[in-house]
């Protein structure tokens, strides 16, 4: 977005987007700690906001990695130094995604006790096309069997930490995602279908888009 800021630090209304974020997870029953990582320059300014915002479930802010990889898996280390291992579930989600809603996250929740992890999607409602290497058209896809992969993407803390650090054995750094990681190692993944306004706040007309929905609940 050609921001000296980083696009989670931006505010709306006189609060930082990443504390909407934060906020929808810290107002849930079943959730019971908030582990943040965070560009390591940024810590200090992001507790601020934290304490500022009175946000009680955030037990940790921490640097993240060079990669977003990497920094899930420092992520996923502190929860388990924090809760152990055993019977503990993670929902993995981007500071930028701040229209996330209850309702998702249980569904999230309720899946992993059903199926052992849960990817949040959305139906497309655009038509697909998949390009060549010549950038001409190769296939248009039937949309009605296409989804757009969100956040959370929630798994057993056991079976996600286990594949990262098989990942690191092997040497392979380049997956999208968790989703990826876990589908190249063997897992089937489930979903759930999530709010579609639960959008990743990535270009300025994102953030626009973002605006207009805050604005819009404000005068329901």
């Amino acid at each position: 977005m050609e921001n000296e800021i980083p696009k989670q630090f931006l505010e709306e209304d006189g609060k930082a987007v990443i504390i909407y974020t934060l906020e929808v997870f810290e107002n849930q029953d079943f959730i019971d700690g908030i582990v943040v990582v965070c560009i390591e320059s940024w810590i200090s300014y992001l507790q601020d906001l934290i304490e500022d915002a009175g946000l009680q479930k955030v037990i940790s802010v921490i640097p993240g990695g060079e990669t977003a990889l990497e920094s899930q898996y420092s992520g996923l280390q502190e929860i388990q130094d924090r809760f152990g291992e055993e019977d503990v579930t993670v929902l993995i989600h981007d500071g930028v995604r701040p229209m996330v809603d209850g309702e998702t996250i249980q569904k999230c929740l309720i899946a992993v006790n059903q199926y052992g992890n849960a990817i949040t999607v959305s139906k497309e409602k655009e038509t697909v096309i998949k390009m060549d290497d010549r950038e001409c058209i190769a296939d248009i896809l039937d949309r009605n069997g296409c989804y757009v992969a969100r956040a959370p993407q929630c798994f057993r803390l056991c079976d996600i930490l286990g594949v990262h650090e098989q990942a690191i054995r092997d040497g392979r750094h380049n997956f999208i995602d968790s989703a990826s990681m876990m589908m190249a190692y063997g897992h089937k993944l489930h979903v759930i279908m999530g709010n579609p306004e639960n959008i990743k706040i990535t270009t300025q007309s994102d953030y626009d888009m973002f605006s207009g929905m805050l604005q819009g609940k404000k005068d329901t």
